[in-house]
């Protein structure tokens, strides 16, 4: 797919679909498709939306021939995913595309895409062989957000009160982007509302809001499964509290606490001092660079480096991300 700039005539281009046009610009952006043949619906580019309760949308494809049947349709869908954070500004680098597809052999001129069985997204390619000729279709298939009524009504369903609130954290129950109608995509490879990362989810994962939120559930459960056997491994005891910060902290990466010999208890783990106007920033106080600073010292040192992610530590802004300020966020707020 060709990505062209032109001027505002568009003549001579029956199947070019318009993506973007800023006002009294001299300027649109237009995606050239390989449409071809005679179709009674849908309009080349038409856009169709997965719905608020991630529902599929009915996409009729229907095309025009003499020729009789049997016909070969194939379907084909791609999405690239590309940075966005929660805020509405353009989307940054590409992280990966996705693709899917299949193909259906039948009599009939008509097709319903809602038969593909699955809640994903994109571009949609819709490719029927008739004899030696080729009809080709295509649209475009976004998502409409849930609203953070439906996702918590979901996830108290499922009785997670830990997810609730780290979902509040990593997506403000927000799944798709209101400007493009498109999963939200952080910088960190994290998709839709539940921010999945690690463990790559699958294109269905990402663009069904309720089938992202049902897998962070069932994620969260297994990090609460490890944490409760890490808590255990010393025969000491534990509280319900500790349970949920050590699941949490498992939730974005690493432990909470450690066993301390010495009192034959649990500790926090490590000297870490949690920069507490973020979810999970933090200093090794066991650091030179950071030994003797405030929290407030350390914070203005290092706080526009934040946006570089990883590459905003270097020897300068010894700062790091932390399971146990994400914890400690969460949870003792």
């Amino acid at each position: 797919m060709m990505v062209e700039k032109k001027k505002q005539s568009r003549k001579g281009n029956d199947n070019a679909g318009m993506t973007n046009r800023t006002k009294k610009s001299l300027v649109e952006v237009v995606v050239r498709t390989d449409d071809r043949g005679e179709w009674v619906k849908p309009d080349t580019m038409e856009k169709f939306f997965i719905d608020e309760e991630a529902v599929f949308p009915n996409i009729e494809f229907e095309f025009k021939t003499e020729v009789p049947g049997p016909y070969l349709w194939a379907w084909k869908m791609t999405w690239s995913a590309k940075v966005s954070g929660l805020s509405e500004k353009d989307r940054g680098r590409e992280l990966k595309t996705y693709m899917d597809g299949g193909s259906i052999t039948q009599e009939g001129k008509s097709w319903n895409a809602r038969s593909i069985g699955k809640v994903i997204g994109g571009i949609l390619t819709v490719t029927v062989t008739v004899g030696t000729e080729k009809f080709i279709r295509t649209v475009e298939v976004l998502a409409k957000q849930p609203g953070k009524e439906r996702i918590v009504a979901l996830i108290r369903k499922n009785n997670e009160p830990l997810m609730e609130k780290a979902i509040a954290q990593e997506s403000r129950f927000k799944h798709v982007r209101d400007k493009d109608f498109q999963p939200i995509v952080s910088g960190d490879k994290g998709f839709g509302a539940g921010q999945l990362t690690k463990d790559p989810p699958t294109y269905e994962q990402i663009w069904s809001w309720r089938i992202n939120i049902e897998e962070s559930i069932d994620r969260l459960r297994k990090k609460r499964a490890i944490a409760e056997a890490y808590l255990k491994s010393e025969g000491g005891a534990y509280t319900p509290q500790m349970l949920d910060l050590e699941t949490v902290t498992g939730w974005n990466g690493g432990k909470y606490h450690k066993w301390d010999d010495a009192s034959h208890s649990w500790k926090r783990i490590g000297n870490i001092q949690c920069d507490t106007q973020t979810g999970n920033i933090g200093w090794d106080m066991d650091k030179e660079a950071n030994t003797g600073k405030s929290e407030k010292e350390l914070r203005e040192r290092d706080k526009d480096s934040y946006n570089k992610m990883k590459k905003g530590q270097d020897a300068e802004h010894q700062w790091k991300y932390s399971g146990v300020c994400y914890a400690d966020h969460l949870l003792k707020n």
